[in-house]
């Protein structure tokens, strides 16, 4: 793990104020997504990009739970860019990056838009590899998932050994 991935990851802890759920959660994301981008041979730069979004894609949980009473993805998605932003501005991330995490939080749960950005592919199919678990996704879904949305030679694997679809 980098120094900046580091930061952020205890940047997200320390936003999530104790809701030890939500960081359970991104930790496994954040390792599935690793697992899945040193598999697929990710650059260096790259895959720090993608483990600092792991760590913050769900940053807008908060926030959507305060304004909306749920924690929807769509939610997710519009509360979680100005908290990232910030989060990241204040750990002195440039403009680039931050720009590219943000996009990612922004999309993470809009698959039809995923297209070929592969930073964004592998975040939402270890997004799902933990959330299988995590919410007991049924068999079918997983399968229709996998058919449709998982590309990463990587990600196939998982699921066939996880879940066995």
């Amino acid at each position: 793990m980098t120094p900046n991935v580091r930061a952020v990851c205890h940047a997200a802890i320390g936003y999530f104020d104790g809701d030890v759920k939500r960081v359970q959660h991104f930790l496994k994301v954040l390792q599935f997504s690793t697992l899945i981008a040193e598999e697929e041979a990710l650059p260096p730069e790259q895959l720090e990009i993608l483990q600092m979004a792991a760590c913050l894609h769900d940053i807008g949980i908060p926030n959507s739970e305060k304004k909306y009473g749920c924690a929807d993805g769509r939610y997710q998605q519009i509360e979680g860019v100005p908290v990232a932003r910030e989060l990241l501005c204040g750990l002195g991330t440039n403009e680039q990056t931050t720009e590219r995490i943000c996009r990612m939080i922004s999309l993470h749960h809009s698959y039809s838009r995923i297209g070929d950005d592969l930073l964004l592919r592998i975040l939402v199919e270890a997004d799902m590899l933990v959330n299988a678990y995590e919410e007991e996704v049924p068999r079918e879904s997983l399968a229709h998932f996998c058919r449709n949305i998982v590309r990463t030679d990587a990600g196939k694997r998982l699921f066939a050994r996880l879940y066995k679809v």
